[in-house]
């Protein structure tokens, strides 16, 4: 609705003193949603709710019963604020950042691969869809750099980095639909890249790679908790300026089978009929540096299952 702004919280709350009390005096925490005013009273009595409009509309009514100076506070920054007790890590100086895209696919009745829609509690009368997931995924100047031939030749071949391999299969291309969702460690990775085109000004390179992560693909993996694995295969091409010795583009497309029981999550809050399942991913190059382009890689961050990010040979 168009009178109210949401904002998402890291509920282990790496900010500074100023915002943790205003987050604390609101009694925001944990896996769940309030409003509140700028202020700092909580609406609704402070009770965790779903954001549908007919709870929305009840809490836009008492909002507007609040005094003015409620409703618009004059907000000062004080001074001397204590610092962040955890500060959110930021991206490598010169680094790459990439986003990716997850979320679940079926093949049509013509074996075409299309989306598929699936539910959040789906036998309640108020369920609702399963939104793509997204993350990042950070790349040393270092790191970016060994992906760019020096003497680039139509048709060279090169293996990729295998720290960069292991952290984009591990992150980014397993499936993360259920939201909080730790990496999966690699049984066998490949990830190659060969020089399409090359010309003075541009360098394209065509990306393969496939990848079996986690555990391996049983009957038992229906039930058991914590018997995560998938399979991915991926496609993607890298362009480079070469004149600044950049790259402008990182585009990367994969279809993976998913499998497991982690929480029972999949019997709970999602659902599927299929086993083991499919999902697509996507991957596009970040080149802006807003506030929301260098939020940190969740397993750079939380449940990282044994995955130093920036790992060392």
């Amino acid at each position: 609705m168009a009178h109210f702004i949401p904002v998402a919280l890291d509920t282990y709350f790496r900010g500074g003193g100023d915002e943790m009390e205003f987050c604390q005096k609101i009694k925001a925490g944990g896996n769940h949603m309030v409003v509140a005013t700028a202020a700092g009273t909580a609406l609704g009595g402070g009770a965790a709710l779903r954001m549908r409009e007919k709870e929305l509309a009840k809490l836009l009514e008492e909002f507007k019963a609040l005094p003015e100076e409620e409703r618009k506070p004059r907000i000062e920054v004080p001074e001397n604020v204590a610092p962040p007790k955890r500060k959110l890590p930021d991206p490598p100086p010169n680094g790459l950042i990439l986003k990716g895209y997850c979320t679940y696919v079926r093949p049509d009745e013509s074996g075409r691969i299309v989306r598929s829609q699936e539910w959040y509690y789906r036998d309640n009368p108020d369920r609702w869809p399963a939104e793509t997931q997204n993350d990042m995924l950070w790349l040393t100047e270092a790191e970016w750099k060994s992906l760019i031939p020096a003497d680039p030749k139509k048709g060279d071949r090169a293996d990729v980095d295998p720290r960069i391999q292991k952290r984009l299969f591990c992150t980014l291309c397993i499936d993360y639909m259920e939201g909080s969702v730790n990496a999966l460690l690699p049984r066998e990775t490949s990830l190659t890249l060969t020089v399409e085109n090359v010309t003075p000004e541009t360098i394209s390179m065509r990306l393969d790679g496939t990848a079996k992560l986690g555990k391996e693909l049983e009957e038992k993996a229906r039930k058991e908790k914590n018997t995560r694995g998938s399979d991915v295969r991926l496609l993607g091409y890298v362009a480079v300026d070469r004149a600044k010795n950049a790259i402008t583009r990182f585009d990367i497309v994969g279809l993976g089978l998913a499998w497991g029981n982690k929480m029972e999550y999949l019997h709970r809050e999602i659902r599927l009929d299929a086993f083991p399942w499919m999902y697509g991913i996507a991957v596009e190059l970040v080149q802006t540096r807003r506030p929301i382009d260098v939020v940190p890689p969740y397993n750079m961050l939380h449940y990282g299952s044994g995955l130093k990010y920036f790992d060392e040979k």
